[in-house]
C-alpha cells in the first residue's frame, strides 16, 4: 500500500516512548487523502494530524503541527474522548 511504520522510524518511536504507531506515507496517499499536500508532486508534507475513530472517520483534525508537545496533545484527547488513563 505505501505506508506503513519503517524501521526507522519504529526506532524512533521506541527511543521517544511513543505507544501508538508512527507510520511513513512512502507513496503520499494518506497525505492527499488527509489534505497534508494538494499534488503528488508536492516534495513535502505539512505536518498534520488526524484523529480517527473505530470507522476510520476524521474526529479531530492537527494543522500546522509542532512536533515538541505534539504527542501529549493527543494522547490527552485521545483519554477526553475515549476515556481511560
Amino acid at each position: 500500500m505505501g505506508f506503513g511504520p519503517t524501521v526507522a522510524n519504529a526506532n524512533w518511536v521506541e527511543k521517544e516512548g511513543y505507544q501508538y504507531e508512527v507510520w511513513n506515507d512512502l507513496n503520499k496517499t494518506l497525505a492527499l487523502h488527509y489534505g497534508a499536500i494538494n499534488s503528488p508532486l508536492e516534495f513535502i508534507p505539512k505536518r498534520i494530524t488526524r484523529l480517527l475513530d473505530a470507522n476510520g472517520n476524521v474526529i479531530v483534525e492537527y494543522e500546522d503541527v509542532q512536533v515538541s508537545g505534539h504527542p501529549q496533545q493527543v494522547l490527552d484527547d485521545c483519554k477526553a474522548i475515549f476515556g481511560g488513563q
